[in-house]
């Protein structure tokens, strides 16, 4: 996240773009989710998060599990260097699993940054799954 674009707090509320309609992710994929769509409490207002798991088709009744990135060490986690491309600035760990309801993985609550490269993604995958 640059510092032209500073993060709110997950306390505060944030303008809301028009929702799009639910899709499914791909594994691998890289996504600024909104916290508030997840299960859970999480004081940021949005995280980089790594989709770990899909449902087989939008008819299932489970949800998207994802792996969370915080700029905090993290005993555990999968350390992940700043990446410009995919709009990390900062060092970071892949450290908490997280799911969400297929129905809020939309637009605005989530935003694509990219494919998370190898082998921070196989790591990922390992520890998490």
């Amino acid at each position: 996240m640059s510092q032209g674009q500073r993060r709110t707090h997950g306390w505060l509320s944030r303008l809301q773009g028009e929702s799009g309609e639910p899709f499914l992710p791909q594994v691998g994929q890289l996504y600024l989710i909104d916290t508030r769509i997840c299960f859970g409490f999480d004081p940021a207002a949005d995280r980089p998060a790594v989709v770990l798991c899909v449902p087989p088709d939008r008819t299932s009744r489970s949800p998207i599990q994802l792996v969370t990135r915080t700029s905090q060490p993290v005993r555990g986690g999968v350390a992940h260097p700043a990446d410009k491309a995919l709009q990390l600035d900062r060092d970071g760990t892949f450290s908490d699993l997280v799911s969400v309801e297929q129905q809020l993985w939309r637009s605005p609550n989530v935003r694509l940054l990219g494919l998370l490269p190898e082998p921070y993604l196989s790591q990922v995958l390992r520890r998490f799954s």
